[in-house]
């Protein structure tokens, strides 16, 4: 939800001016030639892996959290009576072996873990596999909603419309995806892929209410942020604030974030595993997922030649996805944003020191807003 509201806010038009005017209005600084080419050569490179991590642990490794069903071991073990026991003296039946149902620790409990799970059965590039196809699905959504927002008339909710229906119409493009990421690895294309239109009657409804629920969040938030007040705070000197305000304020803020926080975890997260998990349940038979998956999501899908639907329902694939899973699943995004967060802070650092070293004093004079002649 937070790089959706991220990502609205730059497309939005009164931020593209303030971008603009501070290109023409900042300080004029004159760098030389092969300085502007390093600065803008990191920037691309820090930007694609950034963009190229938050894939691999946001998008990679949190697909095959909401797809994975812990698998259990069977061992077993014989078990020989002690010399000079007192079952051996008596002359007693030998005891048989002993067989032990193990839970195995889920792959996808650790981020290094399924990484290098994927890199073994995948290569290298498994961290990143499905990338292609995941910027082709992020362009035609974005294509389509575009045609859709200048299309339909103005109405309240209409961006929640828009997306349910650009989302419903890309449902078996973003399903191809999903089966590129959780199956193992085949040379057919992510095109070949692709469900079939029957298999669209199945994906349209989840696909859309995933799409729609990130909008939805905004609408409550905007919602929670205008009876507060909060709104009209520009409006205000909160410098001239008394301490009672200040804690008022304050506490409005962290309201906002905890609005913000449940929206994220019971209502998007809940759309997207579930659209992720519908996906999934009509994969194709003789495609093997990369890790365990029970197909029969607990007895709930019956294959189609066995006269079942052969997909799970759309209430049934968030129920068969337990707590343990969902606390799984939290865990990773957790660690997802702090690991993307560090190295954004890091790399800010080393981009800061080339633009230091390259500019000399006229970097400090620039942070301070002066003019550089």
């Amino acid at each position: 939800m937070i790089d959706h509201v991220v990502r609205r806010g730059l497309e939005h038009a009164s931020t593209l001016d303030f971008i603009k005017r501070a290109a023409q209005d900042g300080p004029k600084i004159e760098i030389p030639g092969w300085g502007v080419f390093l600065l803008v050569t990191t920037v691309f490179v820090i930007t694609v892996f950034l963009c190229l991590v938050d894939y691999s642990l946001k998008d990679v490794v949190a697909t095959l959290a909401m797809v994975e069903t812990p698998s259990a071991a069977i061992t077993v073990s014989s078990t020989q009576a002690e010399a000079g026991s007192k079952s051996v003296k008596e002359g007693l039946l030998e005891t048989g072996p002993t067989i032990t149902l193990v839970h195995q620790k889920p792959i996808t409990s650790g981020i290094r873990g399924t990484l290098r799970h994927l890199v073994s059965l995948a290569g290298a590039w498994a961290r990143v596999r499905g990338v292609l196809c995941f910027y082709l699905y992020n362009v035609a959504f974005a294509f389509i909603h575009n045609i859709l927002t200048h299309i339909l008339p103005r109405f309240p909710g209409q961006p929640i419309v828009v997306a349910a229906m650009a989302g419903a119409a890309l449902a078996n493009l973003h399903a191809a995806w999903t089966f590129k990421v959780i199956s193992m690895p085949t040379d057919q294309w992510f095109h070949k892929r692709m469900p079939r239109m029957e298999g669209w009657k199945v994906l349209a409804f989840p696909a859309a209410v995933a799409t729609a629920m990130p909008y939805i969040s905004l609408y409550i938030v905007q919602g929670f942020g205008i009876l507060f007040g909060l709104h009209r705070l520009n409006q205000v000197d909160v410098t001239q604030f008394s301490g009672a305000e200040w804690a008022w304020l304050i506490t409005r803020f962290v309201v906002m974030f905890v609005i913000v926080f449940a929206c994220s975890i019971f209502i998007c997260l809940p759309a997207m595993v579930t659209q992720i998990r519908v996906e999934a349940s009509i994969l194709p038979d003789d495609q093997d997922t990369i890790v365990p998956f029970d197909r029969t999501f607990n007895g709930k899908v019956v294959a189609k030649i066995l006269g079942g639907t052969g997909c799970i329902g759309f209430l049934d694939a968030w129920r068969s996805f337990n707590w343990e899973a969902r606390v799984r699943l939290i865990k990773v995004y957790v660690k997802a944003f702090f690991i993307v967060t560090g190295l954004f802070v890091v790399l800010a650092h080393v981009l800061a020191f080339e633009a230091w070293a390259i500019m000399g004093p006229a970097f400090s004079k620039a942070l301070q807003g002066h003019r550089v002649q």
